[in-house]
């Protein structure tokens, strides 16, 4: 089957209105359906249900090589940040383009694991709360290296190293006092974070770690938050950790890698710009206080790789009234999504079948029973009927990974599309799902 021929492209390439004929809906003209590559949208909610996550596996293949072409003329490995969204078949396909991994927990090191055992030499442990045995997991792996975050991990580690007699190669995240100029949720840099260690008390850390036989210093980390789109911020915070390197190797330490973090943010609203002129610009920011250091570059980036690349479907219930405020109550939820209710983050929504062109002006909610389950709250929409079907948009990363069982409903399932080609890649999820660990 060709590629769809799309008559209206919307933020994500991926995403048109128009498509492959022998996919259309009965009744409905191509330039009216909303298309994911060459599947309509519509025929997936009819076949899967909603709520349904729907992911692009070009886009994500798209994104992936971006990254490799900007940063070709420097060593590096892309370490894809698991937390952003970590359903298999999506670190499938990232591990099947080559990328490494970046993970926060022993469960996410499990999930990569599961995908490819030998991915475990592209793997970097993030986070500040690594317990003993998620330790000994990664260590019996053979991870890449040890993001280190406070002198405490650091004397655990080197305990449970020479435990399992092995030697664990580290680097520590230093905490460069530097703003991301995101929401404070997601903003990691600053000094009233929990994250990372002040680059003035890095220096004795390092110290510390190259007396310990069962410890190797290869690198240092940093990481000052997420959903970043002023490159500057992450220039500024390179330079500080581009002089610690400087100063550490006079101290005789062998610094070889740079952990960069991620971060990289994306557009939510408005026009969708150019993802190779931004990741051009992110590139010459993070490489160019580093020229001269002849260092391994590692990257981070989730959000950036995977969420334009995901569409939630969801089927309106009701329409209602309440004076003149309007509602649009939908089958998803903030259990679904939790995003606007978490950040109040917005997400552009699109009808699946365009119809009516009279604007309203409504809010988008869920069934659960919070003030706070909402997708939009006064947004310009189509006028929208019952049983009509909606698309959220840029929910590949975020969406989800965060979902819960609140109010007893089950994950949405996910598929992934691949030209023509659809996969499931969760199942929905039932009540007797969610019931079988608890006891009567």
């Amino acid at each position: 089957m060709k590629p769809a021929r799309h008559s209206q492209t919307l933020r994500s390439p991926a995403l048109a209105y128009g498509g492959a004929t022998s996919d259309a809906t009965p009744g409905i003209t191509r330039n009216e359906e909303l298309y994911c590559e060459a599947v309509a949208l519509r025929s997936l909610a009819t076949r899967h249900g909603t709520p349904l996550y729907v992911y692009s596996a070009a886009m994500i293949r798209a994104r992936l090589k971006a990254f490799a072409r900007a940063f070709r003329g420097v060593p590096h490995t892309l370490c894809y940040s698991v937390k952003a969204n970590s359903t298999l078949g999506i670190l499938r396909l990232v591990a099947g383009e080559g990328a490494g991994f970046d993970v926060v927990s022993g469960g996410e090191l499990q999930r990569v694991l599961r995908v490819n055992r030998k991915a475990a030499g592209k793997v970097v442990f993030s986070g500040v709360g690594k317990t003993a045995a998620e330790m000994e997991l990664a260590l019996r792996s053979g991870i890449m290296l040890f993001n280190i975050e406070s002198a405490s991990e650091l004397n655990l580690l080197a305990a449970t190293a020479a435990r399992l007699k092995k030697q664990a190669a580290i680097a520590i995240r230093v905490n460069p006092d530097v703003s991301a100029k995101t929401h404070p949720y997601i903003s990691t840099g600053l000094h009233q974070h929990k994250f990372g260690v002040p680059i003035l008390e890095a220096q004795t850390l390092y110290e510390r770690a190259a007396k310990q036989p069962t410890l190797k210093v290869e690198g240092v980390s940093v990481h000052i938050g997420s959903q970043i789109t002023d490159v500057g911020s992450f220039q500024e915070s390179m330079e500080r950790v581009a002089d610690l390197v400087r100063t550490l190797r006079e101290q005789g330490h062998d610094i070889r890698y740079i952990d960069a973090g991620g971060g990289l943010g994306i557009s939510y609203e408005g026009a969708q710009g150019s993802f190779e002129k931004q990741i051009g610009a992110y590139a010459r920011a993070v490489t160019a206080p580093l020229r001269g250091l002849r260092l391994h570059l590692l990257l981070e980036p989730g959000r950036s790789i995977v969420g334009p690349s995901g569409v939630l479907l969801t089927r309106v219930l009701y329409r209602k009234t309440n004076n003149r405020k309007r509602f649009l109550i939908v089958d998803a939820a903030m259990n679904d999504l939790l995003r606007p209710s978490l950040y109040g983050a917005y997400h552009e929504i699109v009808p699946v079948v365009r119809g009516s062109r009279e604007i309203e002006i409504t809010d988008v909610v869920g069934p659960i029973c919070e003030t706070g389950d909402f997708f939009a709250r006064d947004r310009k929409l189509s006028l929208t009927s019952e049983g009509d079907l909606l698309a959220i948009l840029d929910v590949g990363a975020y969406g989800s990974v965060l979902g819960s069982n609140y109010n007893t409903r089950g994950r949405a399932a996910e598929v992934l599309v691949d030209g023509a080609k659809v996969r499931v890649i969760r199942k929905r999820e039932s009540v007797e799902d969610q019931m079988r660990l608890e006891a009567r």
